[in-house]
């Protein structure tokens, strides 16, 4: 993957949202949405490492 695509920049900005968002406000509702947005990343590009 090319890491200067467009969509996958897009993706790794919201995931580090996401994460931000769930580290001050750990929620049911903010987790769903960060484990959910870790899923669709990972099926987009199955090689990333998520975490990293």
């Amino acid at each position: 993957m090319n890491e200067n695509n467009p969509v996958l920049q897009s993706m790794r900005q919201e995931l580090d949202e996401l994460k931000l968002r769930y580290g001050s406000s750990p929620t049911d509702f903010n987790r769903y949405q960060l484990v959910r947005h870790e899923q669709r990343l990972a099926q987009w590009v199955p090689n990333e490492k998520i975490g990293a």
